[in-house]
């Protein structure tokens, strides 16, 4: 695999190709004490950034760092048992089979070093299909069952317990815990067994229930995963999943979908995203994303391999922007991430078809301050595949 490159700060119109500007923080810090900002501390900039990250609302955001020591990752990386169970529940999330207000159906998530809490949005307005409801899907996508040939639907070895009236997935045999906000225990119950007794009339047999306390023998091969392929890229998957926030900062969020693809050269696997989003910034947009997943003491141990950007295009040419980035040094894996941009009469119908659910879209876009573009082009990183002039500051 190509080595990879960092990204270019998002002020410099005359970077000429293959140029690298700047080093990133040079003491190893996130940067962000560093900013001397007027009427904003530390804590707030902190609060801000995790916000932008996970989606969380600012006060509990803010709640977070006042109660976090000094200069401590505001996302840990978890152990490995934590770390295979979140890529696991995020490929089971990735494609949503039911309408969702946010990307993927999640509110916002709360990373912690032992578990992740995820809260999951209420019903939309409208739907497509009024009987596809958040909770049924939940239960239909998470939770393991077998076929008659032994393949796996759901997150091999998850059992889930109500818990203080909060429904919790657990990976058997570690602490590892994902729990599902925003879900009624009640409705959850009766969600599971209609989803097993409507898949057991296909033959499906429902791991969780026949061997509630052990795995079952269909689930055995994911017991103790070989360090290949999806299990390798883990970390990834993961990372992308307590950092889901960042997709509302492309604009206005329509949809986004997400799947595994081919076999990198590097031992993971590549983990492709399409966020579909409206009323951004063009390449300011994407190119901020890249920069934000790849940010010091942030984002992930990322940096950007190649870019197509096609914001320079007139109207009714291709909307999709292309980037593609790889683990750096032992990380194994690739990301590529494919933003399409709606506008025009694109927009225009989706506006008239779904009013209800983009009046309601309309408020999750994330505003990005101006000085967080000021801390990516201290501390971010830099790619030389951005043309002169393509990348300027909205603000």
């Amino acid at each position: 695999m190509e080595k990879p490159t960092r990204l270019a700060p998002l002020h410099d119109p005359d970077l000429p190709r293959g140029s690298l500007p700047r080093e990133p923080c040079r003491d190893g810090s996130d940067g962000v004490e560093g900013l001397r900002l007027v009427k904003t501390t530390t804590v707030e900039r902190r609060a801000e950034l995790l916000r932008l990250y996970t989606g969380l609302p600012w006060q509990s955001a803010r709640r977070r760092v006042e109660a976090a020591a000094p200069g401590s990752q505001m996302i840990p990386q978890p152990d490995a048992d934590q770390m295979l169970l979140e890529a696991r529940v995020m490929a089971a999330l990735a494609w949503r089979r039911i309408t969702a207000v946010h990307p993927w159906g999640i509110q916002y998530v709360d990373p912690r070093t032992d578990r992740l809490l995820i809260r999951f949005e209420a019903e939309p307005p409208e739907r497509r299909d009024p009987a596809a409801t958040q909770v049924l899907d939940l239960a239909e996508v998470l939770l393991p069952r077998a076929d008659d040939y032994g393949d796996i639907t759901g997150v091999p070895g998850v059992r889930t317990h109500i818990e203080g009236r909060q429904v919790v997935l657990r990976l058997l045999e570690s602490s590892a815990s994902v729990t599902l906000l925003g879900l009624d225990p009640d409705e959850w119950l009766r969600a599971v067994a209609i989803q097993d007794q409507r898949t057991g009339s296909y033959g499906m047999t429902p791991c969780h229930r026949d061997l509630p306390d052990r795995w079952h023998p269909a689930e055995r091969p994911y017991r103790r995963p070989g360090r290949r392929g999806a299990a390798a890229s883990a970390w990834l998957t993961s990372g992308l999943l307590r950092r889901v926030g960042l997709i509302r900062t492309l604009g206005v969020p329509l949809a986004v979908t997400g799947w595994l693809g081919h076999r990198e050269r590097s031992g993971g696997d590549r983990w492709i995203i399409d966020p579909t989003f409206a009323e951004g910034h063009g390449a300011i947009s994407h190119r901020r994303l890249m920069a934000l997943l790849a940010a010091p003491g942030w984002g992930l141990p990322i940096a950007a391999l190649d870019e197509h950007c096609n914001c320079h295009l007139p109207a009714g040419f291709s909307d999709q922007c292309t980037t593609i980035a790889a683990g750096l040094d032992e990380w194994p894996g690739a990301l590529e991430i494919r933003a399409i941009q709606r506008c025009g009469d694109r927009l225009k119908w989706i506006q008239e078809h779904e009013p209800a659910i983009y009046k309601n879209r309309q408020q999750l876009a994330l505003s990005v301050p101006a000085w967080v573009d000021s801390w990516l082009e201290r501390c971010g990183p830099l790619a030389p595949w951005a043309s002169a002039g393509a990348v300027t500051s909205p603000r």
